[in-house]
């Protein structure tokens, strides 16, 4: 090796350390950001039950990562992993389901020696299926995104008419789902141990092929220019070979656990989408998707990572929370791609030249916005002030400040200084805004209704606004009400003898402190009155 290139080397060596320092600084952050926004506060109340549960998913996630991280390090993609997982569970499943029909059916014991033949059949299958992506890739010479873009779509039919096959004629009626529930292979998922000591056993194998072994260096050397590794003598379609087996046989692995955790085999809904999850541990690791650059270490952190920012989302927003993961999966991929990008030209390009840079960085701050309007109040529910329209502003105009600053000509101290001042800025607008604007809306609402001739006076447990008699029309009355949203102590409301109708219930529902209205002599009936009574289930209403 020359000189120049022991240099390179020794800076790559470098970044990893730091990629890797970086990672399990953001594990930590996130983790603490976690258990300040989670009102229950798990990870303080029940630390053992979160630590099991991330160190299972985590461990199920990593052990199909490192496949996919392998694969990308040799310069190719795989795309079949979520596929694999779910027809290789379909296939262990049917295995054993063939050999021990009655067991299966009646949910007794199966046996070891039927589990151990499911499994080894199981890994067979695996192998079978790296070998045909890599015979798709080397010898007929299809793309790897085409070769396993086609498994990916392929496997899921070809089990489900598997299953639904084999149940037609073992016992007799056609199924698309095939349920295991013996205790003894149930217990290598639900038993967190075995798990994690295999994901830690494949993750140092991983990491010993890939750094001290010749064909590990192969693979790097293909990933980084496959026709110079060829030139020089390294059989690239047998590396490519053992790359896609190892990949295919890692995410069978994973199929079988993931059959033993759920104990059904549905090759429908199995692994759907995990192939992306796969993909993204590895690139947030340090992979690069160009090819030969990469850790085994840093991927098991790209998948703790991923893992604890799913649970953290979970915890924190709890109901509803899968609609988001794959909204942060997707981020975070494009963000550890982008910085990859940015680390390997030193910083020094402009991502953001010309009219479509400018539309870009336009787009990237109104996506950052946009994300965070609609996260944001769930997120920080109780502990923000600010609703979405303000916390979308603020993020959106930081995150433009944040992109022109970056696209700017400067050494990285100097960006990272600007880039601390303007986060530190914003964090002074939202602390400001969060104190100052309660108060400035509730002036706000007081002088609405004063203008608008409405009596504000103290009783017992809060305010009393009464606008009995009054002459203003519902449309009139209508912004004076959604201002009234913000008075957090107004309990009594009077609204006899006006022009209110059925269209101001969901206005005046907005005000949840209330707890008496008066709507005598209005045009409100008895449906807008159920309507208003299932916005305030306390309220008593006068009518």
């Amino acid at each position: 090796m020359t000189e120049t290139g022991l240099k390179k080397s020794g800076s790559f060596s470098s970044l990893l350390k730091s990629h890797e320092s970086g990672l399990l600084f953001a594990i930590l952050i996130v983790v603490v950001m976690t258990s300040i926004l989670d009102t229950n506060h798990n990870y303080i109340h029940n630390f053992r039950i979160s630590f099991i549960n991330i160190t299972r998913q985590t461990s199920l996630l990593g052990i199909f990562s490192i496949g996919a991280a392998i694969v990308i390090i040799s310069g190719g993609i795989d795309l079949s992993s979520g596929s694999v997982i779910a027809f290789s569970g379909t296939i262990c499943a049917t295995l054993m389901l063939v050999m021990a029909p009655d067991a299966v059916t009646q949910s007794k014991p199966i046996g070891t020696a039927v589990i151990s033949l499911a499994i080894a059949g199981t890994l067979l299958v695996g192998f079978m299926i790296g070998s045909l992506h890599a015979w798709l890739i080397t010898v007929v010479k299809i793309p790897p995104f085409v070769a396993t873009l086609a498994t990916l779509v392929g496997l899921r039919s070809f089990g489900r008419a598997i299953v639904e096959s084999v149940t037609e004629s073992v016992i007799g009626g056609r199924s698309s789902q095939i349920q295991i529930n013996d205790e003894s292979f149930r217990y290598l998922a639900s038993s967190v141990w075995i798990p994690a000591v295999l994901f830690l056993l494949l993750a140092f194998a991983g990491w010993v092929f890939l750094s001290k072994t010749v064909m590990g260096r192969h693979l790097y050397a293909i990933g980084g220019n496959e026709e110079a590794a060829r030139l020089s003598g390294i059989r690239t379609g047998q590396m490519k070979w053992l790359a896609y087996c190892i990949s295919a046989m890692l995410s069978s692995i994973a199929g079988i656990l993931y059959i033993a955790d759920q104990s059904v085999a549905d090759p429908e809904t199995l692994g759907m989408g995990y192939e992306l999850n796969a993909i993204a541990a590895a690139v947030v690791g340090g992979c690069s998707l160009q090819g030969g650059i990469g850790t085994i270490p840093g991927t098991v952190l790209g998948a703790l990572f991923l893992r604890v920012v799913m649970d953290g989302i979970a915890k924190v927003i709890k109901t509803g929370a899968t609609v988001y993961e794959g909204l942060i999966v997707g981020v975070v991929v494009v963000l550890a791609v982008t910085l990859s990008q940015f680390d390997s030209t030193g910083g020094k390009r402009s991502n953001f030249k010309g009219s479509l840079g400018v539309i870009t960085l336009l787009n990237l701050s109104i996506l950052a916005g946009s994300i965070a309007a609609l996260m944001g109040p769930t997120l920080l529910e109780n502990q923000i002030s600010l609703d979405a329209s303000y916390l979308g502003g603020i993020v959106g105009l930081m995150s433009l400040a944040l992109l022109v600053l970056g696209s700017f000509s400067m050494n990285r101290k100097k960006k990272f200084i600007l880039s601390s001042l303007l986060l530190g800025l914003s964090v002074v607008v939202v602390i400001g805004l969060d104190k100052s604007l309660p108060q400035i809306r509730y002036n706000s609402a007081i002088s609405a209704v004063e203008k608008s001739s409405g009596i504000i006076e103290d009783v017992e447990d809060g305010l009393r606004v009464d606008f009995s008699g009054s002459k203003l029309s519902e449309e009139e009355l209508k912004p004076v009400l959604n201002k009234m949203a913000y008075l957090s102590n107004l309990v009594e409301l009077n609204l006899k003898d006006t022009k209110i109708t059925n269209q101001s219930v969901k206005t005046i529902g907005k005000i949840k402190s209330l707890r008496r209205v008066n709507l005598k002599k209005t045009e409100m009936n008895s449906s807008g009155i159920r309507k208003l009574k299932r916005s305030i289930r306390k309220i008593e209403i006068t009518q």
